[in-house]
């Protein structure tokens, strides 16, 4: 498990760098040219840049900046900065924001100084998933999913968990697609859902997902060959949500 989260979060982290100037508009010319200079490399000019409006409140600032706390460009890295800045953006409402610090809580920090690392909190963690689950984050759907299935930390709740990971799943989360295959067979017997399952099944398996071809196989064999063409048909129309 700690092998997982640590990399799923280095992953994570190179997506969002990768998408984060088409994915927010920001209006501030000292944000947008900040944010510019940091694609760029010049992270001195970005820190100049953002730090002002950041502590003027601009929650995209704010974002922005413990995005550079966060990876230690032109700032000293320092998780605990970089969770500051993450909040005081997500309480405004940034939907990034709050699956960034979200995702801190649930991995933990990921530096062994116990003055900048974020311990690991998965209660913390789900608080900060659920508004950015539901202002449509893909990957915070799909977190939070696995924290409401498994119950340790927030109430265990089969419905919830299965509603949040096939929204994670329709947008092209392989690890919600498998899961989404597993809550349909633990929840119900009838062929429905499992001739659902298997199509998740079978989208995880295309991606290589871990366990989505020994899960497939199982409830093939529960399956006419009707219900698996029909499975089938469905993968092979799917398209991610955007």
């Amino acid at each position: 498990m700690a092998d997982e989260v640590k990399t799923m979060r280095k992953a994570l982290s190179a997506a969002v760098i990768a998408v984060l100037w088409l994915a927010a508009a920001p209006g501030r010319a000292d944000v947008a040219s900040g944010w510019q200079a940091f694609l760029d490399g010049d992270y001195d000019t970005a820190v100049a840049e953002l730090e002002p409006a950041a502590q003027a409140g601009d929650a995209t600032a704010q974002y922005y900046l413990g995005v550079l706390y966060d990876h230690g460009d032109g700032v000293t890295r320092n998780d605990l900065t970089a969770a500051e800045w993450y909040e005081k953006a997500a309480s405004q409402g940034h939907r990034d924001a709050q699956f960034k610090l979200g995702l801190f809580y649930y991995t933990g920090g990921g530096q062994s100084a116990e003055t900048t690392a974020i311990r690991r909190d998965p209660k913390t963690a789900a608080r900060w998933f659920t508004p950015a689950a539901e202002a449509g984050h893909p990957m915070a759907s799909y977190l939070l999913c696995r924290l409401v299935d498994e119950g340790r930390w927030v109430e265990r709740d089969l419905d919830r968990a299965l509603s949040l990971c096939r929204a994670a799943a329709n947008h092209g989360v392989s690890g919600a697609q498998y899961n989404t295959g597993l809550l349909l067979v633990e929840q119900s017997a009838d062929r429905e859902s499992w001739t659902e399952a298997y199509t998740w099944f079978l989208l995880a398996k295309r991606t290589r997902y871990p366990g989505a071809k020994q899960n497939l196989d199982v409830v093939a064999k529960w399956l006419n060959e009707a219900d698996i063409i029909r499975a089938e048909a469905a993968a092979d129309a799917w398209q991610p949500k955007n």
